[in-house]
């Protein structure tokens, strides 16, 4: 994961003098009695000294100045990172008092608050780095409590509401069990404050929003979700992605959609594109200019439908050259499996498998869409359209053990119920008393042929799904029973003898591994 930085950290910081702004305190005991306390760093009583002085007089701009110094203090000091957030939140409402009762000392707190955001920020991302090393969930909580702080500086800044997110679901994975997933769930206003507030909000703060509502079981949110990230996502541009050293100079060719053009400009900077097909091609090379220029760092990225595609950088002369086919590309990939999954975990049946034949057409080699699909006619008693589509699933992907056991569910299922038309056709020739006709039993033969072919075709699927299992793989069991089915059912005795052990009772050949692969 990489903590993205701040436009703000560009800022040249010597022009941001950092003012006083304690102002004149000797005329109020209370304001005297608090800078006494903050410099032996008694912050609690210097807290209650300034909310003596703001009793005493509701409008004075000077004491809530020193408040959200206090508790900005107090927080950097004494406060554990749940408390951290808060404090700066409470430091950024007394500034806003402090304002309101004086507007001249509006850009004086301003000019601390963009200092104080940078702070804050690169608190977080060297927390978060240190978090990487470590791999604990204390560092974690604390980089996600200094981002936090940065987001309570600075409100409409969504680059430290995400990486807080970051933060706080690394802390979550560490701890595990059902804290971690309450700790996961937190994280969804989070995500959702962070895309209500982000203008190009990221493919991975939709996916991972996705990811959690369906964690949380809320696959109407998450299907929601799905959809705003792929009708955003699919009408965004095709860019390059000009970064690196600030102000750096480069000379850029760029050959798209047939066609070739010479680009020059400085870092940042953005080159969008008119095509999204065929092959794009960059070649960039920073100016000869000075040392400046040969030590500078270019980087370049290539962007479609918001998703990094490509990427290379240089701290040299040489040329970087990005080329693409975007034909081939699949960016949305990712997100369009969390729709299916959620729009087939909101129990619309007949709305995802129209969705997945879709995807299908558009993707038909992909063996999650098969088997996903597949899995759902099976569920929905359709058998051979089932059997079509996971025998295509397990063509793509022999090796996993869902498919192979989902195909022989397939072939089962089919052969049990054409055995209970054989049953039925007997059973109706039996009610009249009399012998079959020569019609009755050739369809009752045809029927049983039939039925014992289904059976034998289901053995092949289930023995790979039992062999891929292992010795106690989550698939072995209900291998074992659909098999010793197969075998009574096709008459060998030998081989239901071998999987009676490890078969268990009661599993009927309706049983399936399930239709949500992801």
């Amino acid at each position: 994961m990489t903590i993205r930085q701040s436009a703000l950290f560009a800022l040249v910081l010597g022009s941001l003098g950092l003012v006083a702004l304690s102002g004149c305190s000797a005329g109020n005991p209370n304001m005297s009695a608090a800078e006494d306390a903050m410099e032996q760093e008694r912050y609690e009583r210097a807290l209650a000294n300034v909310d003596s002085a703001i009793a005493q007089d509701s409008a004075n701009a000077e004491a809530y100045t020193m408040k959200a110094r206090v508790l900005r203090q107090m927080a950097d000091s004494t406060a554990p990172a749940n408390e951290y957030k808060r404090r700066y939140r409470q430091a950024r409402k007394a500034e806003e008092k402090a304002i309101e009762f004086d507007p001249g000392r509006r850009s004086d707190i301003k000019n601390q608050r963009e200092l104080a955001f940078i702070r804050e920020y690169q608190k977080g991302a060297d927390t978060f780095n240190q978090a990487q090393q470590s791999s604990q969930k204390s560092d974690y909580t604390r980089a996600a409590a200094y981002f936090g702080a940065a987001s309570a500086i600075q409100p409409d800044s969504t680059g430290p509401i995400l990486n807080e997110a970051f933060a706080r679901l690394q802390a979550a994975r560490l701890e595990g069990g059902d804290q971690g997933m309450q700790e996961m769930s937190n994280v969804i206003p989070i995500l959702e404050r962070y895309l209500k507030r982000e203008d190009e909000p990221t493919k991975d703060a939709y996916n991972i929003l996705a990811q959690l509502h369906r964690q949380d079981d809320r696959p109407e949110a998450a299907l929601d979700v799905t959809e705003r990230a792929l009708e955003d996502l699919s009408g965004r541009p095709t860019h390059f992605r000009v970064q690196g050293t600030r102000g750096l100079s480069y000379t850029a060719t760029i050959e798209a959609g047939g066609s070739s053009r010479q680009v020059e400009g400085t870092t940042p900077d953005r080159i969008e594109l008119s095509t999204r097909d065929g092959t794009v091609t960059g070649a960039f090379q920073k100016q000869n200019g000075g040392k400046k220029q040969a030590k500078g760092r270019l980087r370049v990225s290539l962007y479609t439908q918001g998703t990094e595609v490509s990427n290379s950088q240089t701290t040299a002369l040489e040329e970087i050259t990005i080329s693409e086919d975007l034909s081939r590309a699949t960016p949305l990939a990712e997100l369009q499996n969390q729709r299916l999954s959620a729009l087939n975990n909101t129990g619309n049946t007949e709305a995802a498998m129209k969705a997945y034949r879709q995807q299908i057409e558009n993707n038909p080699e992909n063996a999650r869409y098969r088997y996903n699909y597949g899995s759902l006619l099976l569920n929905s008693d359709r058998y051979e359209a089932a059997i079509e589509q996971l025998a295509k699933a397990v063509e793509f992907d022999a090796d996993d053990p869902k498919k192979q056991y989902n195909l022989g569910a397939a072939y089962l299922n089919k052969g049990v119920v054409l055995q209970d038309s054989v049953v039925s056709a007997r059973d109706s020739v039996m009610a009249k008393n009399r012998k079959p006709t020569q019609e009755e039993a050739q369809m009752i033969k045809n029927l049983d042929e039939k039925r014992l072919q289904f059976f034998q075709n289901a053995i092949p699927p289930l023995e790979k799904a039992r062999q891929l299992s292992g010795p106690s793989g989550q698939y072995r069991q209900n291998a074992c029973s659909a098999l010793l089915q197969a075998y009574v059912q096709t008459e060998q005795t030998e081989k239901a003898e071998e999987v009676k052990q490890c078969a268990t009772a009661g599993t009927g050949g309706n049983a399936t591994s399930g239709s949500d692969e992801n």
